[in-house]
């Protein structure tokens, strides 16, 4: 059971509450989980460090062994810090390492655990849980969506509106256990991000994540190549100025995979344009249907306009929640 644990920086300084680390954010690197962890650290406003853990094969199948984990390295080595109030964790693949915290420190570190662990909720103190999961209970807090580590106030107030010509943002993701998309939907959704950037003389900007693959890169690679005069093509693992991007568009378009990318660009004011997959699971589709009736996204079909964007406030009210919830 024993597995490097790496602290690797301090986010964030926030003295107007208190000077020491209040908050252990734990994160096994996967971006769209922990940038999830992050927003709520960010929102709560205390002093927060991140701390890099990937747990051993047995505690991500069967998060509840944490129990049994009191002489795991991570333990003792984080018995060896001042304690902080809370512990924030996302993903089921970091539930057993909550749990295990928990049970360890006796109940004197608040665990908050983002996204649906899929085991009894009584092994943590709150759960943040995706109301399209349709999950509720006493220590449960539903989000519409996921959390958001980029403000909205923060993206405005840098936004860039002294660009030459309209600057899209394409944000690509791929395989997941609800998408599989094929090699067709890849080239449909690049010809609809050149017809759209044609129509407006615009820059196409494009990121790919780390489940898009190297089949899919090489298709929109060679559609925007042929086609366009004017873009530029990020992949994950290349230095992707992702903030930078968003603070220079006038318009987003992202695949409906991931409920993360979704709800980030969902919560900043820009227009948001979701190119939707096939998709097997109809809880997502839900969650996208109702995004599309509150007025927060529109379907891309390789035309990009103007709209009356009502921004997606999760962040906003979690936090209030939350708040209310430990009675901060």
């Amino acid at each position: 059971m024993n597995a490097k644990l790496l602290i690797f920086k301090r986010v964030k300084k926030n003295l107007t509450k208190s000077t020491k680390i209040n908050t252990w954010v734990i994160s096994d690197g996967t971006k769209g989980m922990e940038n999830q962890s992050l927003a709520v650290a960010k929102l709560l406003g205390y002093d927060y460090e991140l701390i890099n853990y990937n747990p051993p094969y047995l505690l991500r199948k069967i998060p509840l062994i944490g129990k049994f984990l009191l002489t795991s390295n991570i333990l003792k080595e984080l018995n060896q810090k001042p304690l902080p109030k809370f512990v924030i964790t996302t993903g089921k693949r970091m539930a057993g390492i909550s749990i295990a915290i928990r049970f360890f420190f006796k109940n004197k570190i608040k665990t908050i655990h983002i996204q649906n662990p899929k085991i009894s909720r009584n092994q943590f103190d709150l759960l943040l849980i995706p109301e399209h999961d349709a999950i509720t209970g006493k220590n449960i807090i539903q989000t519409k969506g996921a959390l958001s580590f980029f403000l909205n106030q923060e993206i405005q107030n840098k936004k860039n509106l002294t660009t030459e010509k309209p600057i899209i943002f394409l944000m690509v993701g791929g395989r997941n256990k609800r998408y599989n998309p094929k090699s067709i939907d890849y080239y449909d959704l690049g010809i609809k991000a050149v017809k759209a950037s044609n129509l407006l003389n615009a820059k196409l900007i494009i990121s790919t994540s780390r489940r898009t693959g190297i089949k899919a890169e090489k298709i929109l690679r060679s559609i925007f190549s042929k086609k366009l005069n004017d873009f530029k093509f990020y992949t994950f693992n290349s230095k992707n100025p992702y903030p930078n991007i968003l603070q220079k568009a006038q318009y987003l378009i992202v695949t409906s995979d991931s409920v993360s990318m979704v709800s980030e660009m969902a919560t900043i004011s820009t227009p948001l344009f979701v190119s939707f997959f096939p998709q097997e699971n109809g809880k997502i589709l839900n969650f996208l249907n109702n995004l599309k009736d509150l007025g927060i996204i529109k379907k891309f079909e390789g035309k990009l306009f103007n709209y009356n964007k009502n921004n997606l406030h999760t962040n906003e009210k979690t936090i209030l929640k939350i708040n209310d919830f430990f009675r901060l």
